[in-house]
């Protein structure tokens, strides 16, 4: 997708004399990180799906377009009976950002889609996304829906965006609750790369015996899934990358510094009290290389390394920057349910045999 934000209100500079890039260079790079065992993983998901009575999507509140996979919305739709809920993860790296969420409201809006925002560590936030598991437990037996299995929620996503990490929040919090003096155990691994989780997961209760409810509550973990190549582009693979969702050594470094630059610049985020990188308060620049040279802090450091380094503390600590671009558009520049079906057209039909045969003729290959 060619995105052009010139036109955005947000584009602000405090140094009249700069002007940030309006439109990011497209750098030679794999569009996919699609691997093997996520195909395996689509079919369990779509056998799977008829027995559930919740999708939980979660995605990365920096990067709600690049985190969307629109592969879980073309098997849900076989399913028009099973509930989904949209979890933003990292809420504690966007803090205060209330134009922002007024979009997302507005966007689920359109779709008819419900979206919470919460910080998988957070007992708090974790406890809320309980309370709407058990009220959407307690109207389904109200109703008289006794379920023999089990209220079940599906937890999907794409890699590394805190899919294992809510779901040990969540038996935490069980296992505080009504299990004291049992050796705790997490039950899903993770971990600062993609890719950690790599096959279902067994069932794993959330609730206890002891209270009123008939149906106890389970979850179901699943590794991250991404998209083929076909429904991803270079603002799509870049902002994976910013977020930690794809391999570490599939986009170059220096890429993903420059377009985290690219970012900085567009938002505008400086108070005048924080830079952004050295310089950007007097004297912000456009060049990734000079960017680099500034973060240097001894002349042993080479510019990948440096690169690296900074990228991993935004990722993992630098609050504020959107991954995504086209969320600095205004309403009439950029329709988020026209993105959707557009994603959706560009899918197609699912054709599991499809993917598996070009993934084997080359892991890397963009399709």
């Amino acid at each position: 997708m060619h995105i052009n934000v010139r036109g955005t209100r947000r584009i602000i500079s405090n140094v009249s004399s700069f002007t940030p890039r309006y439109e990011f260079p497209k750098y030679s790079m794999p569009l996919t990180d699609f691997k093997g065992h996520q195909v395996k993983a689509l079919k369990t998901f779509e056998k799977l799906l008829p027995q559930m009575n919740m999708i939980i999507e979660l995605r990365d509140i920096r990067a709600p377009l690049s985190t969307r996979n629109v592969v879980f919305d073309r098997i849900a739709r076989k399913e028009h009976d099973v509930m989904k809920l949209v979890v933003y993860t990292r809420k504690d790296l966007m803090p205060g950002n209330k134009p922002y969420i007024g979009k997302l409201k507005n966007w689920h809006e359109e779709l008819g889609e419900k979206f919470i925002l919460l910080d998988c560590r957070n007992k708090t936030d974790v406890r809320n996304l309980l309370k709407i598991l058990e009220w959407q437990n307690y109207e389904l037996e109200t109703n008289g829906g006794y379920l023999p299995m089990g209220y079940r929620a599906l937890i999907t996503g794409m890699p590394n965006v805190g899919k294992s990490t809510l779901i040990n929040s969540l038996r935490t919090i069980f296992h505080n609750q009504g299990n004291m003096g049992r050796k705790f155990k997490k039950v899903a691994k993770t971990g600062a790369e993609a890719g950690v989780t790599r096959a279902t997961s067994e069932v794993i209760r959330v609730t206890s015996r002891n209270t009123e409810s008939r149906n106890e509550i389970y979850l179901i973990d699943t590794p991250g899934i991404g998209v083929p190549g076909r429904v991803s582009d270079h603002n799509r693979m870049l902002g994976l990358a910013l977020c930690g969702s794809v391999k570490n050594n599939l986009v170059d470094p220096i890429f993903q510094a420059d377009y985290l630059l690219y970012l900085m610049n567009l938002q505008n985020l400086n108070d005048g009290r924080t830079e952004l990188y050295p310089g950007s308060t007097n004297s912000p620049t456009n060049d990734i290389y000079d960017v680099l040279r500034r973060l240097q802090v001894n002349k042993s450091q080479n510019e990948k390394s440096t690169a690296i380094e900074w990228t991993n503390k935004w990722r993992l600590h630098g609050k504020g920057i959107i991954f995504d671009p086209e969320v600095l558009l205004n309403n009439d520049e950029f329709s988020y349910k026209n993105y959707v079906n557009d994603q959706l057209e560009k899918l197609g039909d699912l054709s599991y045999e499809g993917l598996s045969n070009k993934l084997k003729g080359n892991p890397n290959q963009v399709f």
